[in-house]
């Protein structure tokens, strides 16, 4: 090809660098600026020329500052970064959240020069999102409301229908279908006792109480406490994380998915627990081998209420979410149908903040 035409190329590409909604930048091997595009300045708040020359690391906001290393270091690694969330700051101080993506800026000569960086401000996407989760809290304060009034409104006849069956069986001489018929009232009024607790502990979650505590000894407490069928097969981690975080909330958690596991086996099969280091994060996965969950229902287990369980409330999964969410963390699902499914427990190491 002619070199006009060539220069004609880099013209193009010049334009389009220069004309992009993204912010975009040029970065050496030092995480040195070369270049950056108008949008990518006026974003920052600053004139070009104060851009150039400086640190990439100067723009990140402290809460990205360790997220931020990690990228990079994963970039020298990889020679490209798929979109990640990183805050950055504008020079009055103000912080927005973006979409990083990095790729590998070769010479002619085919040596590793720096990186090219595509970000994308989701600034807008943070206040929808917000608005929603907003808009959820008004709804669910405004349920709360009603559900603990009903639930204190029924844990009282409960009680008295309790004490009232546990008078009657200190009577002699009871009769057969009279015992019978007291242990299904028990039943019955555990059962509802039982539901009652749910909804007051989703709608009304205690404040977390952070302290450094290990993961595993959380898990064995747990699972000391849990009658485990010998049709079960545990395998438990020998390596441990200790993270910031509510013992008992978290050990609440563990019981639960545990418990899940267990009754998604039918109590026969194999229950695999494993603690992975994530840098920041620590990742627990409660793996069992049971029949998995139907796509149709995949969705839907996180969601309040729902439940395939007869005597479930469907509040089991939403509150261990909203536990794992109140720490910083993220509770996550993935099955293969007929044979497994894991849920995913990813927690931050250190608390930097009360939430």
């Amino acid at each position: 090809m002619p070199d006009k035409n060539f220069t004609l190329d880099v013209h193009i590409l010049r334009n389009l660098y220069e004309t992009s909604p993204l912010m975009l930048r040029t970065v050496d091997l030092n995480g040195i600026i070369l270049f950056c595009n108008p949008q990518y300045a006026n974003k920052l708040g600053y004139p070009i020329e104060e851009i150039i020359g400086k640190s990439i690391f100067e723009s990140v906001a402290l809460k990205s500052q360790s997220d931020f290393l990690v990228l990079h270091k994963n970039w020298k690694k990889t020679g490209f970064i798929s979109p990640q969330e990183i805050w950055l700051q504008k020079k009055d101080g103000t912080v927005f959240p973006t979409l990083f993506s990095v790729s590998n800026l070769y010479a002619s000569d085919g040596k590793l020069i720096g990186s090219n960086t595509s970000i994308q401000d989701i600034s807008e996407i943070y206040k929808f999102k917000n608005e929603i989760v907003t808009l959820k809290k008004q709804r669910m304060d405004i349920l709360g409301e009603l559900c603990i009034k009903i639930a204190h409104d029924f844990k009282n006849p409960i009680q008295t229908i309790q004490s009232a069956i546990s008078l009657m069986e200190h009577k002699e001489n009871l009769d057969e279908d009279t015992i019978k018929i007291h242990e299904m009232i028990k039943k019955a009024t555990f059962r509802l006792s039982h539901q009652i607790n749910d909804v007051l502990d989703f709608v009304n979650p205690p404040t977390l109480e952070i302290q450094n505590h290990s993961i595993l000894a959380i898990l064995k407490k747990m699972i000391s406490n849990v009658i485990i069928p010998e049709t079960i097969t545990l395998a438990i981690p020998e390596n441990d994380i200790r993270i910031d975080c509510d013992q008992y909330q978290i050990e609440a958690v563990f019981a639960n998915l545990f418990l899940n596991a267990m009754q998604a086996m039918n109590n026969v099969g194999t229950i695999d627990i494993q603690i992975k280091d994530e840098n920041y994060f620590v990742l627990i996965e409660i793996q069992d081998s049971g029949p998995g969950i139907p796509s149709d229902l995949l969705d839907k287990i996180f969601d309040p209420l729902f439940t395939t369980r007869q005597i479930g409330t469907g509040l089991g999964l939403p509150s261990c979410r909203n536990i794992v969410e109140n720490h910083g963390g993220m509770l996550d699902v993935s099955t293969v149908l007929g044979m497994s499914t894991t849920f995913s427990i990813r927690l931050p190491k250190k608390q930097h903040f009360d939430r």
